[in-house]
């Protein structure tokens, strides 16, 4: 990194209007005798600014709280007035500045203290904005929160629902068994991903892109000056890390081998007067670890009861027990949605009365 540099802060007197008084060097208006403001320090241009020689930095400025005296940091006690510099308020520094395209810096300009001080106090009681160009303005909270609760309220209008009174209609049941099947297969994956299977056998393996890393690619260098609170700026170079991206291979293989695998369902259903049955799904060499061979894999069973009342027909899924016991014509509440009277909540389902 390139040593660091520094230079003097410029400021004009509030009082005689005198420009581009040095910041370390002038504590003191060389026209008028006025003190220096903190508050008006600015960053010059590189044309106008002046190295700061064998200058030990202490720390930023301290006003002192009797007399307002701009003083060193390192001073406990007020170089104008001798009171204890405890409580002193620390002087404003600017935000720092980095060089344009061609690495040159311009003045950052002329302050105007008493307009500052009043665009901020103009702001403090809400009269002007901070940001004249990229302010929050204050009425976008306000209408956010309005169009929040819209929001609100709309989804409330659209899910809200309302109870109504269904009979009983009919039964059904459904019972679906799922069947797998022993069988080869052939698949692929990288190297070093397990695959899963019996017998399993790695075949002919191809490069391919895998994932990307992020290389060093030289760096991106800038210039940039920082106020130090002091009357002086430093300036020096800040570099950042370049990166590319660069592709990584690996090995992606074809694996073959043998497993159980989804083949067929059976699937049968029926009303109240018909006895739940899974059925004889006929398994062919049943759970026998060979080619063509089955086994069962999953049962699944569904109990809806068939509803109808003024606005429209429901099916509900109940326990199978309380399936059984719901009889033909039994009155029921159930809500519904408000603006789709077809759309049920089963689980709001009980008996009436």
């Amino acid at each position: 990194m390139a040593q660091e540099k520094h230079y003097e802060m410029q400021w004009d007197c509030q009082f005689c209007g005198t420009k581009k008084l040095l910041g370390k060097t002038h504590r003191f208006c060389t026209n008028c005798g006025a003190p220096q403001n903190p508050a008006s320090r600015y960053y010059p241009s590189d044309e106008e600014k002046i190295a700061v020689e064998d200058h030990i930095f202490v720390g930023v400025d301290v006003t002192c709280p009797a007399c307002n005296q701009l003083n060193s940091a390192d001073s406990e006690f007020c170089q104008n007035c001798g009171s204890p510099l405890k409580g002193g308020v620390a002087a404003m520094t600017l935000s720092a500045q980095t060089a344009g395209e061609e690495g040159i810096f311009e003045s950052s300009g002329s302050r105007d203290v008493t307009q500052e001080k009043f665009d901020s106090e103009m702001e403090r009681v809400g009269v002007k904005k901070k940001n004249e160009g990229g302010g929050i303005p204050k009425w976008l909270p306000i209408a956010a929160v309005i169009g929040i609760v819209a929001c609100i309220g709309i989804i409330w209008f659209v899910t809200r629902t309302v109870e109504t009174t269904v009979n009983v209609t009919g039964h059904e049941w459904v019972r679906t068994t799922t069947i797998q099947e022993y069988s080869s297969f052939t698949e692929s994956s990288w190297w070093n991903v397990p695959v899963a299977g019996d017998r399993v056998v790695r075949g002919i393996c191809t490069s391919r892109q895998r994932d990307t890393r992020q290389v060093p690619d030289g760096e991106t260098c800038r210039t940039v000056r920082s106020d130090r609170g002091d009357g002086t700026f430093s300036e020096s170079q800040q570099c950042t890390t370049n990166y590319r991206s660069e592709p990584i291979y690996d090995d992606w293989c074809s694996y073959s081998g043998f497993r159980w695998e989804e083949g067929r369902e059976l699937t049968l259903d029926g009303g109240l007067n018909d006895t739940p049955d899974w059925g004889n799904p006929n398994l062919n060499c049943a759970n026998s670890a060979q080619v063509g061979c089955e086994r069962v894999s999953s049962q699944v069973e569904v109990y809806d009861l068939l509803l109808k009342g003024t606005d429209g027909e429901y099916r509900c899924p109940l326990t199978a027990e309380a399936w059984k016991n719901a009889k033909i014509e039994q009155a029921f509440t159930l809500k519904v949605n408000a603006l789709n009277k077809s759309i049920a909540q089963c689980d709001t389902l009980k008996a009436a009365g």
